[in-house]
């Protein structure tokens, strides 16, 4: 089954991210120019790595910036 992006916002969401702020988000812009912080970027990448079972290395993480990008990931390492 594929990644979507409404599952990377419930995702989201089960970190504790704000709804609006979830609600609002544009799946290809870069979260980090959408209101989401440094600490809730780390985090939505562990929960993803649980989640899907997946690890994301350090280089991956660089090319990771809209969710967009973190559906596309998981759709082509699962």
């Amino acid at each position: 089954m594929a990644a979507t992006v409404d599952e990377m916002k419930e995702l989201m969401l089960q970190i504790g991210m704000d709804k609006e702020l979830v609600a609002g988000l544009d799946p290809v812009a870069p979260l980090a120019g959408q209101g989401v912080d440094s600490v809730d970027c780390p985090a939505f990448a562990v929960a993803l790595e649980n989640r899907y079972k997946v690890k994301i290395s350090d280089s991956d993480s660089m090319q990771l910036r809209a969710i967009n990008d973190f559906v596309a990931f998981v759709n082509r390492t699962v």
